[in-house]
């Protein structure tokens, strides 16, 4: 009884209320932590509410660089010489500079200005390296449908969510703020018919060209936070125009991983685990510093830094990764995309991870290509 009585004597409450504080405030904190991470998904506060673009985070110390010819190795053009050489004809990225001169976008699509004008402009959001493995118009269910306005002040700080969408129903105005379109995209706005002939019937003029294989008149939207963006992927030649911002791109000769799946995985995976699609900034971090992947890529690659006011040209099936280096808004335009009529309800009802791993390997192994 005695040794009883002892442990209950020790269990009273203390006197010393000072001493009896400081246990209660961290009981409070824990308690309050607990909570916290109880928190759904939907009740956390990811939005960006900084005045600018330029406000937000930047991982520049830790991701930027400064071009270096052995490292990057693009020839950087004006917009004269990007047009002159129709450089877009051929199958070798390249840098423009100064392509956003004069663009309305740079003052009306400010961050407070985009939300402003064009917050209800429709598009999708979902997980950058989800994304890149799918591609964007296979993504399905992966999506989540947004607005420029919910995504910018509700979701651009949460990690796993990603503006980014070839389908965006962009309003008439939006587009026309960022003309002058660069070439090759600028042509079909001023001439949608060229190349075409008249039918037989001479009613019409027709294009024996499919809609599918050239450039057209429409952009795509992308919009990320810091260290946010796609993973390894590849797709037909594109542009692609930083506003705000700046993007770290690493792009890797598809002739080296055409056909040869083993040398794709080695490359964009880990070596231990297979399965594991690193998101961007991962692999830069993780896998990027072994000495076969940084011979790899300044070999048959490039690692450039594009800044605001720059335009990458990617040729067709170039392998590319792409991240962000703060706040960073960017356009897009690439072979056949069309005018967005947004997404459908049907869009988001494809599961991707159904996808068979046959399907997967015909398609590291460019089965279309002949």
């Amino acid at each position: 009884m005695a040794s009883t009585c002892t442990v209950l004597r020790r269990r009273r409450r203390p006197t010393n209320r000072r001493l009896h504080r400081p246990y209660l405030f961290a009981t409070l904190l824990a308690l309050a932590a607990v909570a916290g991470s109880q928190q759904t998904e939907e009740e956390i506060d990811y939005g960006n509410h900084n005045l600018e673009w330029e406000d937000g985070p930047t991982s520049w110390e830790e991701f930027g660089h400064a071009n270096a010819p052995d490292v990057c190795g693009l020839p950087v053009l004006t917009v004269e010489e990007w047009e002159a050489g129709k450089y877009w004809e051929g199958n070798k990225p390249v840098l423009v500079k100064n392509v956003t001169d004069g663009w309305a976008a740079l003052t009306n699509w400010k961050k407070q200005e985009i939300v402003r004008l064009y917050g209800d402009a429709e598009a999708t959001m979902g997980e950058g390296r989800r994304v890149g493995e799918t591609g964007p118009d296979e993504a399905g269910n992966l999506l989540t449908p947004t607005t420029v306005k919910e995504f910018v002040t509700k979701h651009m700080y949460n990690p796993l969510k990603y503006f980014f969408d070839r389908k965006i129903a962009i309003p008439k105005g939006m587009l026309e703020d960022c003309h002058p379109f660069p070439m090759p995209t600028r042509g079909y706005l001023e001439n949608p018919d060229a190349g075409a002939t008249y039918a037989l019937s001479r009613k019409k003029k027709v294009r024996k060209t499919l809609d599918e294989e050239i450039w057209r008149d429409h952009l795509a939207i992308s919009i990320g936070a810091n260290l946010q963006g796609l993973t390894f992927h590849h797709h037909r030649q594109a542009w692609n125009t930083v506003l705000f911002g700046k993007k770290r791109w690493i792009l890797w000769d598809h002739a080296r991983f055409k056909h040869n799946t083993t040398r794709q995985n080695r490359m964009t995976r880990d070596w231990d685990d297979d399965e594991v699609h690193f998101e961007g900034k991962e692999w830069i971090r993780q896998l990027y510093p072994h000495p076969e992947r940084l011979e790899e890529i300044r070999a048959h690659g490039h690692d450039c830094i594009q800044h605001a006011g720059e335009m990458m040209f990617v040729p067709e099936r170039m392998m590319h990764m792409v991240v962000n280096i703060g706040d960073t808004v960017s356009v897009i335009s690439e072979v056949g995309l069309g005018i967005g009529e947004g997404k459908k309800p049907e869009d988001f009802l494809y599961d991707p991870e159904e996808e068979s791993s046959d399907d997967s390997e015909e398609w590291s192994e460019d089965s279309e290509d002949s």
